[in-house]
């Protein structure tokens, strides 16, 4: 295989990157993004947030009594375990939930949104999130800060169950919820749940909301025991070697094959899945990057066959880990910490 990335040189002998090499491997690394592998998390999210969806979605078409009530989703993940992308492919792939469109009422033009999905704004509070759902709903502009100034949060959120209703939105999903729910004192963390249970319970038009965050968040949908009953909670499981052996050496061949590699027989050997699932912390995600790295490792250096050394060299490129700290290189790879492990964690494998 020719090299992605030729040298050329320029004045004075200095080397220069070939930018169109880049590019090329760019979009063969862009291949790779548009891949999705369906794992656990994503059939148990798939399968609890479908149910709900068709229960909410059959109240509003029945009109029944009981539709002021409706139930509501929380998938919990350490960074990087895929909980993100699995929810989002859940519900932006669901058929039954339709794109932004905008309806004429009498001379008002109204949009109609299924789906509100946001990320908990920085600083997290309730009036910035508040005020977040109703930027996402067209209702204020990003930039309008005197939408916020002076107003307390009951008004804000008061807002955004009546645009909840006026847009029709159906699901509310919000991301990274736990920097909501870590924040404040007491008092303001029963105002976050007291706020969640009102829109799960608003009487007019309730809405399935599903949130996704670190299993911090959990802390919060325990303290109050209604929250607790209207939601499910679901957390990733870790990859291990000897339940997911098979399909890690899937993605690996998938990903080698998308982009015109040979694998290396040793990375078929649990051996070597050991060393990627310490590097990746059992992870999913980042099982996936890290995978995705070594590609375009053996991309950048013009080979025809993936090995661990790409993953070694990925590995060392993007956390500037020294070989003896390197999982795919250190003998002992066991007793390197995992990454986002504490001191304190105990390494067990």
């Amino acid at each position: 295989m020719r090299s992605f990335l030729k040298m050329t040189w320029c004045f004075g002998g200095a080397a220069m990157v070939d930018y169109e090499a880049q590019m090329r491997v760019a979009k063969a690394l862009r291949e790779l993004d548009d891949i999705f592998v369906e794992n656990d998390i994503f059939h148990r999210v798939s399968q609890e947030f479908g149910l709900k969806l068709a229960t909410l979605l059959l109240d509003i078409e029945e009109g029944r009594p009981r539709r002021g009530k409706a139930s509501g989703l929380v998938v919990l993940g350490p960074s990087g375990s895929g909980k993100t992308t699995a929810v989002e492919r859940c519900i932006f792939s669901h058929p039954m939930l339709r794109p932004p469109s905008t309806q004429r009422r009498g001379v008002e033009r109204i949009r109609q949104v299924d789906v509100c999905a946001l990320k908990t704004p920085s600083p997290a509070t309730l009036k910035s999130l508040g005020h977040e759902i109703l930027v996402k709903l067209g209702y204020v502009d990003k930039s309008d800060a005197l939408s916020l100034r002076g107003k307390p949060a009951h008004e804000i959120w008061h807002q955004v169950r009546n645009l909840l209703q006026k847009c029709r939105v159906k699901v509310l999903f919000i991301d990274e919820m736990q920097d909501l729910a870590s924040t404040g004192a007491r008092g303001a963390t029963q105002e976050v749940i007291n706020t969640l249970k009102s829109l799960l319970q608003d009487p007019d038009w309730p809405v399935c909301v599903v949130l996704a965050g670190t299993p911090e968040l959990r802390h919060l949908v325990d303290q109050d025991l209604q929250l607790k009953n209207r939601v499910t909670t679901l957390s990733c499981r870790p990859l291990t070697t000897e339940v997911d052996k098979g399909t890690v050496v899937a993605i690996v061949s998938r990903y080698a094959e998308e982009v015109g590699l040979e694998v290396h027989p040793d990375l078929r050997k649990i051996s070597f899945i050991r060393r990627l699932l310490h590097a990746s912390a059992g992870h999913f995600g980042k099982t996936v990057q890290e995978i995705s790295g070594a590609q375009s490792e053996a991309l950048q250096r013009g080979v025809d066959e993936v090995k661990i050394e790409h993953f070694a060299a990925a590995f060392r490129n993007k956390y500037d880990r020294v070989d003896a700290a390197n999982p795919y290189l250190a003998e002992d790879f066991r007793q390197i910490r995992k990454l986002g492990e504490s001191a304190e964690t105990d390494e067990t494998e």
